[in-house]
């Protein structure tokens, strides 16, 4: 996705102002993903999202990049269908999928597997859930992540809410106690202070967890 810096003034001259939180240094995904995501937050390897799977580089595109609050889910909560209407209605979006705090190293199969499902607790689900290896299992409508990933996955998605008012939904509580039985690592740690200076925002809910039992999805 790749929105030229004339377009994005003009569109944002003829687009509401929205929440000016968030990040504001990286306005296309591919570059963000490619000069920054890779060489800045990974550039000494880290591991997989879903399996932990522990990598040099990104070996040759081998490990891919995935949004937990993905890009469909997005547009779904900005009400627009395309790249370019989305911008046009918000001109914060192109900052909204570039945002390196969404962003995850994961194995391909796995958020193939996912395709659009939100994360949370199978339990609550009445369909025999797909196993897609590494502890993550999903439906067609849910994705519950091994309990490794659970916290990252919560903090995630508490930071697109906190930053660009992005909609959590019926999921809030579930995302809580994941947050509560997975705290922040020091690989996550280290993570968002990477993410910081390259990006100048930080996940102040890997700094202080416990905030986002002051959240109410608002």
């Amino acid at each position: 996705m790749r929105v030229s810096a004339i377009a994005f003034t003009l569109l944002a001259g003829l687009a509401p102002t929205v929440h000016a939180g968030g990040q504001a240094v990286f306005p296309d995904l591919d570059e963000a993903v490619r000069t920054a995501f890779w060489p800045g937050v990974y550039g000494n390897g880290g591991s997989t999202l879903y399996c932990g799977k522990t990598f040099s580089d990104n070996e040759g595109g081998a490990i891919g990049t995935a949004h937990i609050y993905n890009v469909k889910q997005i547009k779904s909560a900005l009400r627009c269908l395309t790249d370019s209407q989305c911008a046009l209605i918000t001109p914060q979006y192109i900052f909204m999928v570039s945002d390196l705090h969404n962003l995850y190293p994961t194995e391909a199969r796995i958020e193939t597997g996912r395709r659009n499902a939100v994360f949370g607790d199978l339990k609550s689900q009445n369909r025999k859930p797909n196993d897609l290896g590494c502890g993550t299992q999903a439906t067609f409508h849910v994705i519950e992540p091994r309990d490794e990933a659970k916290g990252n996955v919560a903090r995630a998605i508490f930071y697109m809410h906190r930053e660009y008012r992005l909609p959590i939904g019926e999921q809030l509580d579930v995302l809580k106690q994941w947050n509560r039985m997975d705290p922040p690592d020091e690989e996550e740690k280290l993570r968002n202070a990477r993410i910081a200076q390259l990006q100048g925002v930080r996940n102040v809910f890997i700094d202080n967890p416990q905030l986002a039992d002051e959240l109410t999805g608002d």
